[in-house]
């Protein structure tokens, strides 16, 4: 096929595009052909990269949509082939199959006479589907923006996570776009964990997930042997409509209870993570040799000499980075050393695709989900010590402000001279422990070096106004069965920091780098708090006497200055949770549109190789512009990259859903382990049905539920998120410490119930004899008897029940409603790290 296609600018008057200069093979038509311009010819920009590809290439998606951007409406296939010039048979199929994909993806629309036409051009919207337990939804549009909100109605059409094609039909009371689904482009869910049952010699699965509404209908010839009441993994046949329920099959029976040894098994099949490499797969890993031969080495910087030093926790397998500074007349050099994967994972590889189908590794507590094959990821591409290493470096100066002044980027072998633990750079640098630093022995001046280094990047950070959240996990302890044997926190110091400082640096050069050289490439996009979110968040700032800027006016710096505002306060823990959930969720995007949360104008993540596929794409980038090949000629394009980011940012969520979920159930078993007993927390969130209480040890949440607190009669202010006794007066708010009862746990519902242990208090007044109304001061209304009448919200103990309340997911965040572990939790750390403000490596 000639690179030059017939697709030049029609004339005035004449917006269908060109006339055809031949029919061909192709049928008669109902309608006449758009003319044809003489002279006048429009090169496909991606003939070569299609040419490079297929044998028999056709036009690319880039040229097809901007044929069908200059035509006046839809075009059909026979009209798109005749002024493309593919009027031969095969090539017709072939654009035939290509308009197909291009549906799939969401780029095209078909409408019922078979026209194609831009999405754009059709006023529909692309997004992924966020399913709500009470039944309703929201669609996440691709291209960012607000949610748009799905009725109960249309939520019957789709399942949590399918990608959708919608129409905007209005806006909804709350003055939020509604929209109603036009076509399900992919499905997202494929498999759920559920209780099998039969009622009536009805065979169904009740979903473990609640945002998944309606039961799973399974004929009696697909429930694999599975008995009323066990727990069980259903496979999806038939997707669900507004008149059927989905339809599925019983693949596998986990047993008749969750334990806490199935709890890893049960987030691997509820979120569909693929745990298992294709045999192709494995056979190609098996095939990299596991030693670094001379020949490899090749046009390769030898590092081999240089102090270069790993520095991770102490169960960490695989080493992704290694660095290594000295002082120098401008500064520090600091040179951070990157596993190179992409020298063994290549493009369009089973590797690769599995990779790509991956996009991140998953962890939970004694166990991974890793994104390439252990030989790989736990070995040749791990930086071991005592051996070579293929290594991408970035190699930095730094000068005595803590700022990078040049850097660059080279191929490199190098050898690890040690592999350090947190814990013990903590015990040499920062206790100066005589023992760790004898330790770590003729390391330790480069170690010194580092923490040097760490302080001036540190001040770096502070007057750039960067956020700081003090954020740290729970850690569990398993025996060999599974079990929950212990919990705690693991706190951050400042070894974590000074290696999050340098994996910064990187990543911010390598951003900037990608930038000057136009290569496509995933950014890390986060962006500044939703306004929205923003407005709840001053609203409820008022009640503790703080604020901040207008949403217009708000930096990071801001943030920043409540925090060390608020830090030495009671309720700082709550604070901080509620400052961290009004943040944007960081995303991956083909376009920069800066850090708000580090303060940066350009961030990528390149540290990470091994677990994250978005840095191996930025090694191939940045290895494809140190090449000196045009940005054209990139392996990926604009299109494909934007796919890809898409692809990895969704992939991350699930990641983290997964490790949520994992989190929540063994915080849960835990508690089981304490029922009776009684511990100090404070109140983490108030609802009109009780009370989120956080434990100051663990930093387990738990609900108070309203018929569990002292007897009275207690209203709920949605402003103020108070609870008051009507009766005795009492008032529970926000930050209040509160010492809980543990009345009840639930792995499989991920609920954990308290009670409020009530101390005497002779203040409060006494309860009037049974019978006797209490008394009330006589209150003004606000408006006149012909206005609006103020109504008074209530909660009485024995109406609500606990199974009124939501599940530990979906919680409002500005609201202080956290149905999910507030701050210094496991739980919002895995968000922190999705958002990827605060966590970089």
């Amino acid at each position: 096929m000639p690179e030059s296609l017939n697709t030049a600018e029609p004339p005035r008057g004449n917006k269908r595009g060109p006339k055809p200069a031949h029919a061909g093979p192709i049928p008669t038509r109902r309608r006449p052909h758009p003319t044809p311009l003489d002279g006048e010819v429009q090169v496909d920009p991606f003939a070569a990269r299609e040419a490079e590809r297929y044998a028999q290439p056709i036009a690319s998606r880039e040229a097809i949509l901007q044929l069908l951007d200059r035509c006046d409406g839809p075009q059909t296939a026979e009209e798109i082939a005749i002024h493309l010039g593919l009027t031969e048979p095969d090539r017709a199929d072939a654009l035939g199959k290509r308009l197909g994909a291009m549906c799939r993806d969401g780029q095209l629309v078909q409408n019922r006479r078979g026209g194609f036409a831009p999405l754009q051009a059709v006023n529909l919207i692309t997004g992924v589907v966020i399913a709500n337990p009470e039944g309703f939804g929201f669609l996440r549009p691709v291209e960012g923006g607000d949610d748009l909100f799905l009725p109960p109605f249309e939520m019957r059409k789709v399942l949590h996570g399918d990608r959708v094609l919608v129409n905007v039909t209005g806006i909804d009371r709350r003055g939020r776009r509604e929209a109603s689904i036009s076509r399900v482009l992919e499905r997202g869910m494929s498999r759920l964990i559920g209780r099998f049952s039969v009622e009536f010699g009805i065979n169904y699965v009740v979903p473990d997930d609640k945002r998944v509404q309606r039961n799973v209908q399974i004929p009696p010839d697909q429930t694999g042997d599975a008995r009323d009441g066990q727990l069980v993994v259903c496979e999806l046949t038939q997707a669900p409509d507004t008149r059927r329920p989905p339809i599925g099959r019983i693949i596998a029976v986990l047993g008749d209870k969750l334990t806490a040894s199935l709890v890893v098994e049960t987030a691997i099949h509820g979120h569909e993570l693929p745990f298992e490499f294709p045999a192709e797969v494995l056979a190609e890993a098996t095939a990299v040799p596991m030693v670094v031969t001379p020949e490899q080495i090749g046009h390769r910087e030898d590092l081999r000499n240089t102090p270069l030093v790993t520095i991770d926790g102490e169960d960490a397998k695989d080493f992704d980075d290694a660095v290594y500074c000295e002082p120098n007349a401008e500064g520090f050099r600091l040179v951070v050393a990157i596993a190179d994967v992409s020298n063994y994972v290549r493009p369009g590889t089973p590797l690769d695709n599995e990779a790509q189908k991956r996009a991140t590794s998953v962890y939970f507590p004694g166990f991974v989900v890793p994104m390439l094959p252990e030989t790989l990821s736990n070995g040749i591409c791990s930086l071991m010590p005592k051996v070579d290493r293929m290594c991408f470096v970035c190699d930095m100066q730094v000068n005595r402000e803590g700022e990078v002044i040049h850097s660059r980027f080279y191929e490199a072998v190098m050898n690890s001279h040690a592999r350090l633990t947190y814990n013990q750079v903590w015990e040499a640098v920062g206790e100066n422990d005589p023992a760790a630093r004898k330790a770590i022995g003729p390391l330790m001046p480069q170690v010194d070096r580092l923490y040097q280094l760490y302080h001036v990047l540190a001040k770096a950070r502070t007057r750039r106004g960067a956020i700081e959240f003090e954020t740290s996990e729970v850690r569990f302890v398993l025996d060999n069965t599974g079990e929950v044997t212990q919990a705690g926190m693991m706190v951050r110091n400042d070894a974590h920091k000074l290696i999050e400082e340098c994996m910064i640096a990187a990543n911010v050069q390598a951003a900037r780098y990608l930038l000057a050289k136009q290569v496509p490439a995933p950014f890390r996009d986060h962006e500044r708090p939703p306004e929205s979110k923003y407005a709840d968040l001053l609203e409820f700032l008022k009640e503790f006497k703080l604020s901040l800027p207008p949403w217009s006016k708000v930096q990071p710096a801001d943030f920043t200055k409540l925090l060390k505002k608020v830090r030495d306060r009671p309720d700082a823990a709550l604070l901080e949770s509620v400052l961290l959930r009004s943040q944007s969720l960081a995303v991956y995007s083909p376009d920069n549109l800066g850090h708000f949360g580090l303060a940066l104008d350009a961030y990528a993540h390149f540290t990470s190789p091994i677990r994250r596929y978005p840095d191996l794409l930025v090694h191939r980038a940045i290895k494809h512009a140190l090449s000196g090949a045009a940005p054209e000629k990139f392996t990926y394009s604009p299109r494909e990259m934007a796919a890809l980011a898409l692809q990895c940012s969704e992939r991350a969520r699930r990641a983290d859903e997964a490790e949520r979920e994992v989190d929540e159930r063994y915080r849960a078993a835990w508690m089981e382990k304490h029922v009776g007993g009684q511990f100090e927390g404070v109140i983490s969130g108030v609802t009109s049905f009780g009370l989120f209480v956080e434990l100051d040890e663990s930093k387990v949440n738990g609900l108070v539920h309203v018929t569990q607190l002292p007897h009275d009669y207690y209203q709920f202010d949605a402003v103020r998120k108070t609870l008051n006794g009507e009766r005795r007066g009492k008032i529970y708010r926000l930050g209040d410490r509160v010492r809980i009862l543990v009345l009840k746990a639930s792995m499989e519902e991920r609920k954990i119930d308290f009670r409020l242990v009530e101390e005497k208090d002779d203040s409060l007044p006494e309860l009037p004899p049974g019978g006797q109304p209490a008394t009330r001061q006589n209150q003004k209304y606000l408006a006149s008897r012909t206005g609006p009448r103020r109504v008074r919200g209530r909660c009485r103990p024995l109406v609500g029940t606990s199974s009124t309340r939501p599940r530990l997911v979906g919680a409002d965040p500005i609201g202080a409603i956290p149905c999910r572990p507030s701050p210094n939790t496991a739980v919002v750390a895995s968000a922190a790290r999705s958002a990827s403000t605060w966590s970089v490596r």
